[in-house]
């Protein structure tokens, strides 16, 4: 079976917001965003409450909850730095 990942519409929208200034970091983004398709808990993810995981991918953070083999992205946010 092939999962996919599934962009919630706030997150989607938070990761556009930085297409103009970061591109490449989006891009970055991205590719992380598909570590939990070939793995569900990643390293640098950690649990966060019962439901959903957060994982660090450079100065991103990324929550998301698995359903039915389809990692949800739920929100996305950078470390100021």
């Amino acid at each position: 079976m092939t999962w996919r990942v599934q962009w919630e519409p706030a997150a989607l929208n938070a990761a556009a917001g930085h297409l103009k200034e970061d591109p490449l970091g989006v891009d970055t983004l991205l590719r992380a965003t598909d570590q939990p398709v070939e793995d569900p808990r990643p390293a640098g993810s950690h649990p966060w409450g019962t439901d959903h995981r957060r994982l660090r991918h450079g100065s991103w953070r990324i929550l998301y909850r698995l359903e039915a083999r389809v990692p949800h992205i739920e929100h996305v946010g950078r470390v100021p730095g």
